[in-house]
């Protein structure tokens, strides 16, 4: 299905453009419905709809299109197995950041995020902006960011209290003070892009294209130079089989917690 070209492509440079061959009508109803319709807003104010999979058929079969999963099975060499969507109206102008520190695996790689583009995306409505061959660096955990003197000493301390030492008790994950740490990492990405003098790129891609990520590639939001314009777009996040899955950001403490996904069936 790939030629030799675009696996090689993926391997340099982290990242592919693809016809998923999902039919356009797919595309205008879950652009309609989701996107015109149940569309929310997440708590850093970017608009967006989260795992809208389990309310509207269009999305579950954007996230299964088996074009797709056949092109994820073939540069990654196993099978993909889909467990969250985002769906978009407008660009976020996300901080650059890698998908590691949320999703990972053991092995490391057995992750990918796919977005497609539910109408055309160019360089005014908010494309993803991306840094070719970024993927090739080591992954940043918490523990580099923190061990940056200035970020470690700003570092929230974790939450105290009765249900802290409940859930130790009971033996579940600890609780993190994540969201008020999250912008450290930011800061350090933001840091090590301006230190490796990386150039950025933009995914422009027509109406119903997709384009394909490795886990650890760097990517973000660009501005969106016309904010009266939509993006409507969705995101879907694959792990693949034979590995386990972790969230870095609930291991601040170092030691790796797996869990199991809720797949898109």
């Amino acid at each position: 299905m790939l030629s030799a070209t675009q696996k090689q492509q993926f391997a340099d440079d982290g990242y592919l453009v693809i016809d998923p061959q999902i039919d356009s009508a797919t595309l205008d109803g879950v652009r309609e419905r989701i996107g015109n319709g149940l569309l929310l807003a997440d708590g850093e104010g970017n608009s967006r709809t989260q795992d809208a999979w389990k309310l509207d058929p269009g999305v579950r079969d954007i996230a299964l299109a088996p074009t797709v999963e056949a092109i994820l099975a073939e540069l990654h060499g196993r099978k993909a197995r889909a467990f969250q969507t985002l769906n978009f109206r407008v660009g976020t102008q996300q901080p650059v950041h890698s998908d590691t520190i949320h999703f990972n695996s053991d092995p490391a790689g057995c992750m990918c995020g796919v977005w497609v583009a539910l109408e055309d995306i160019d360089e005014n409505n908010g494309a993803v902006v991306y840094y070719p061959g970024s993927h090739k660096l080591p992954e940043a955990r918490m523990a580099e960011v923190f061990a940056e003197p200035d970020l470690g000493a700003r570092r929230a301390p974790p939450p105290q209290g009765a249900m802290t030492w409940v859930r130790r008790l009971a033996g579940r994950n600890p609780v993190f003070a994540t969201a008020r740490n999250y912008p450290l990492y930011e800061e350090y990405i933001a840091r090590l892009v301006c230190r490796l003098e990386l150039k950025p790129a933009l995914a422009t891609i027509r109406k119903g294209q997709a384009f394909i990520w490795a886990a650890n590639l760097l990517h973000g939001g660009s501005i969106t130079r016309d904010p009266l314009r939509t993006r409507h777009s969705q995101v879907t996040h694959y792990y693949f089989e034979g590995a386990r899955y972790h969230r870095p950001l609930l291991n601040e403490d170092g030691k790796v917690r797996y869990f199991k996904p809720a797949w898109i069936v």
